[in-house]
């Protein structure tokens, strides 16, 4: 390359871009032929939508990546079959209805609220990265309403419904994470309410939740259930939640309203449960799984019913809010958790080893405090108000803890409790699961308020004594599920694009309506997997307007990049988009030698028509024309400095006119 006359060459920057262009679009189909020939015919970044209806008898496989599969409006597509033309028993060969094996897939708004597919699942996901949300199934006949697949990573279920599974239905839970031996899941299970379930109660297998089978209980599933609200299902089964595998987190959920029903640690090792909210619930129970640590957690007028079937479902005797009878439990652990007027806890007799007890606040106005004592306890700083039931050498400080009802509606610290700064050290250190972002140190307290990082400076029971953000309290209905059952109006995002604009890529998004949105995350990917924070745009707060927003990202380098946004609400809860891609391909810009002084002789190497630009370095566009092929320009109205040529794709050269 040739310098010449009054131009100097300092670099060549060279972005990309794929000339073929993949454009994302937006299809409406209204029926579900057309939405699978729409699926099948789709490219990265495409929107589908399925117009307002019922339709009956559909099945659908969603194969490609990064779609999105929506009703016309939430909760306006019902899906459902039409049980008088196709009997329950004929439809046992039909292995599910809808069927996600593509990955970075979205599927929302629908609802299924009538139909029979006898032992099918209503859906079933293999691919990874894929979101289900806005979903409600209420009352429809299936074995499970969906499936994950074993091998699959990183799918979420968010602002569902799960309500009044028919008893009658085929046995089985209706969300089953299927896990691994090799390949843990890391999915989630968010904002989603599960209410009514019909039965028998005890062992009748239809749990709102299971992580697992018995047979995979040496798997590492790694699930996050979390901010998920449970009322009266203990006649589906006696297990709310049913972990059969490991190293699984039950976080930021509420219980309430069934008290045959208990979050389970059925089988599988090394999993945790923490600042979770039992309220007129069963509780915890531990059968067959060791390295178990509850902590941060609330129980009020916790424990099951007496009795196991659906009569006794209303007794008012209620026993173990923690159930530990299964023997031979070994290291299971119950640190910070608050008991107020709770059952009886049982700790198992003589079979169970190496427990561990600490800093927890027992408060109880009649009856025992526990019961089947076990001399493989261990108590460290414990406080209590109550009949213990036997005697316990130390470890347990006999003191009203004087719980008071906060803001939030359960029993906290005032700031006259001796449970304040009274935490000792010596327990076990709690479970930290790889790539999951717990809280092993105990760095907040159940409502999300910061606790000091020196455990004697912490506070007994699950609340600290202490000002902050609440970011967790018991949830009501409206706080969880589809937005058109009353759930949280989340923030409604109508369009998401990306475009190469100067050499940049260009973020725009419109929302068209926004709920406590604290502001956007600006997220990259050199591989559409690992994402990076780039950048922050605040968010409108609340509002029912249409808001445009623009990003632009100027420090790129060539190849494809990927973005995504995660929303982010000021309590901290946060949701992310679809991922959208842009390539920079260079198309060849050459610099050559001038003819005459004030002329820059350019080469664009393509045969199309091209854009090139001139920009002063501070980003001021002083020239445009358009060219092809060989091209000369005059520059001699051009001050002198340093300037950039660019073309449309971002291919640039910097120089210098003398």
């Amino acid at each position: 390359m040739r310098i010449k006359s009054s131009f100097v060459l300092i670099t060549i920057f060279v972005f990309s871009q794929n000339l073929s262009k993949v454009f994302a679009g937006t299809i409406n189909v209204s029926s579900i032929t057309a939405l699978q020939n729409a699926i099948n015919n789709a490219s990265s970044g495409d929107i589908i939508i399925l117009a307002n209806g019922t339709y009956l008898n559909g099945t659908l496989t969603i194969n490609k990546n990064n779609i999105t599969v929506k009703a016309a409006t939430p909760g306006g597509v019902y899906w459902n079959s039409d049980v008088t033309a196709t009997p329950r028993t004929s439809l046992n060969s039909l292995p599910n209805r809808i069927n996600i094996s593509g990955d970075y897939v979205t599927f929302s708004g629908f609802q299924f609220t009538s139909g029979d597919i006898g032992s099918g699942f209503l859906v079933e996901v293999s691919g990874d990265h894929n979101v289900l949300s806005q979903l409600n199934f209420r009352g429809y006949y299936a074995q499970k309403y969906i499936r994950v697949v074993a091998g699959s990573q990183y799918n979420e279920i968010s602002y569902c419904n799960i309500e009044m599974k028919p008893a009658a239905a085929v046995s089985g839970c209706t969300i089953q994470i299927s896990t691994s031996a090799t390949v843990p899941g890391y999915h989630k299970i968010r904002y989603s309410s599960f209410k009514d379930f019909e039965g028998n109660g005890g062992d009748f297998g239809n749990e709102p939740i299971r992580i697992g089978l018995s047979t995979e209980n040496n798997n590492a599933s790694r699930t996050l259930i979390e901010y998920c609200y449970f009322n009266n299902t203990g006649l589906g089964d006696s297990e709310s939640v049913s972990v059969k595998s490991k190293e699984n987190i039950i976080r930021f959920c509420t219980f309430t309203n069934q008290q045959n029903a208990m979050l389970c640690f059925r089988n599988g090792d090394n999993n945790a449960a923490y600042s979770n909210f039992f309220i007129n619930a069963g509780g915890i129970r531990v059968k067959e799984a060791d390295n178990i640590y509850c902590y941060n957690n609330y129980f009020y007028n916790s424990g099951t019913s007496s009795g196991s079937n659906a009569a006794d479902a209303v007794a008012l005797v209620y026993v173990a809010p923690v159930d530990l009878r299964q023997s031979n439990l070994v290291n299971i652990n119950f640190f910070h958790n608050t008991f107020y007027n709770c059952g009886d806890i049982d700790l198992g007799g003589s079979g169970p080893t190496n427990h561990t007890w600490a800093n927890n606040i027992f408060q109880k106005g009649s009856g025992s405090i526990f019961i089947n004592s076990n001399g493989s306890t261990s108590w460290l700083g414990n406080i209590y108000q109550g009949n213990l039931a036997f005697a316990i050498p130390s470890g347990m400080t006999n003191i009203n803890p004087q719980l008071a009802l906060n803001a939030d509606n359960y029993y906290g610290l005032p700031s006259t409790s001796p449970a304040i700064n009274a935490a000792v050290s010596g327990y076990p250190a709690i479970l930290d699961i790889a790539n999951i972002d717990d809280d092993p140190s105990l760095l907040l307290d159940i409502s999300g308020q910061p606790r000091p990082a020196n455990i004697a400076q912490k506070d007994v029971g699950c609340d600290e004594y202490t000002t902050g953000t609440v970011i967790n309290y018991p949830l009501a209905l409206s706080e969880v599920g589809p937005s058109y059952l009353g759930g949280p109006l989340p923030i409604h995002l109508i369009s998401f694009s990306i475009s190469k604009r100067n050499g940049f890529a260009t973020l725009n998004w419109t929302t068209a309506s926004e709920l406590n949105n604290s502001h956007f995350d600006i997220e990259r990917s050199d591989d559409g997997i690992n994402f990076i924070k780039i950048d922050q745009v605040k968010g409108a707060g609340n509002s029912t307007s249409v808001i445009n927003y623009a990003y632009a990202d100027k420090n790129l380098s060539s190849d494809t990049k990927y973005y995504r946004l995660k929303q982010i609400d000021f309590d901290g809860k946060e949701t992310i988009s679809s991922i959208k891609a842009v390539t920079f391909t260079s198309i060849g810009l050459e610099l050559k030698s001038t003819l005459v002084n004030n002329y820059l002789e350019v080469n664009t190497n393509n045969h199309l028509e091209t854009t090139l630009y001139i920009f002063t370095n501070s980003g001021q566009k002083v020239f445009e024309i358009k060219a092809k092929g060989l091209q000369q320009i005059n520059v001699s109205a051009l001050s002198a400095g340093v300037y950039i040529l660019k073309t449309f794709a971002g291919d640039a050269i910097k120089f210098i006119k003398q």
